[in-house]
């Protein structure tokens, strides 16, 4: 009777000990699961940001041009040719030529310029079997730009320098260097120097050396103002000399054409 009375009791107090010996011993295991998957995630979180900053691109807002800007081109001296260009036609090699000059870039000054979105206007009322000076031309100049309204105003020639001067080597690809010209005399031309030197910079910036600068011309034996008093966005623009190949003027009047568009469109990135 005291054994089973003895037993009795010893099944009691271990009922009475079971829960709390279950919670003492249990407890830390389901308390050690939750700390372990924090952790877990705060050491994927760092991994997956980062994942996500690498292929994150950076945004660029781009205002789109909702109007091309307009360019005025002609040529004044329309028959400066390239050597180069009259000694692949079989023609007697000369720095002049009635047709196979200057203006037979035209249509690729016309297609560059498109493609990045300025619209390209031409003199075309002229007689080109002539050769004509600032004096002749003046008149027609003035009375298209008196007629519309533009942004840039380009008059373009050749150089009569060597390719040593005028011949840019960059990388494998060969260029038509430019040089800006700038009649000193009269009272205005500080605004076509500036304009003048604004494009430089900006060809540069594509094709570091391919801007020769600015020629700033006055006094006595030249023309002083090469008609940049008609208008302050008029450039005087020598584009390579006449040694320069076909190749080297079409990669040079490509750069021209996105250097324009990245002055007259300084908002946007170049």
């Amino acid at each position: 009777m005291a054994k089973s009375l003895k037993n009795l009791t010893s099944i009691l107090i271990l009922l009475f000990l079971a829960p709390i010996i279950i919670a003492t011993v249990q407890t830390p295991l389901f308390m050690a699961q939750p700390e372990q998957v924090e952790e877990k995630k705060k050491e994927d979180i760092p991994v997956v940001y980062a994942a996500q900053l690498e292929k994150k691109q950076p945004v660029v807002q781009v205002q789109e041009i909702i109007e091309p800007k307009k360019a005025f081109v002609y040529f004044t001296h329309s028959h400066e040719a390239y050597q180069p260009i009259l000694a692949a036609q079989g023609e007697k090699v000369a720095i002049y030529h009635p047709i196979s000059n200057i203006t037979t870039f035209q249509d690729q000054i016309n297609a560059q310029f498109a493609f990045h979105q300025l619209q390209a206007t031409f003199l075309e009322n002229y007689n080109k079997k002539e050769m004509d000076d600032y004096h002749t031309i003046r008149p027609l100049v003035q009375q298209a730009i008196g007629q519309n309204e533009y942004d840039i105003v380009l008059d373009i020639h050749r150089d009569s320098a060597k390719a040593n001067v005028t011949t840019l080597r960059s990388g494998e690809q060969s260029y038509a260097k430019f040089i800006f010209v700038v009649g000193g005399e009269h009272p205005n031309y500080r605004w076509n120097e500036q304009l003048a030197q604004n494009l430089s910079n900006q060809l540069n910036k594509l094709v570091p050396g391919i801007s020769r600068g600015i020629l700033l011309k006055e006094g006595k034996g030249v023309d002083g103002v090469y008609n940049q008093d008609l208008s302050k966005n008029l450039l005087v623009v020598e584009l390579g000399g006449i040694d320069n190949n076909e190749q080297e003027i079409n990669r040079s009047i490509a750069i021209l054409a996105k250097a324009l568009s990245n002055m007259l469109n300084e908002q946007l990135p170049s």
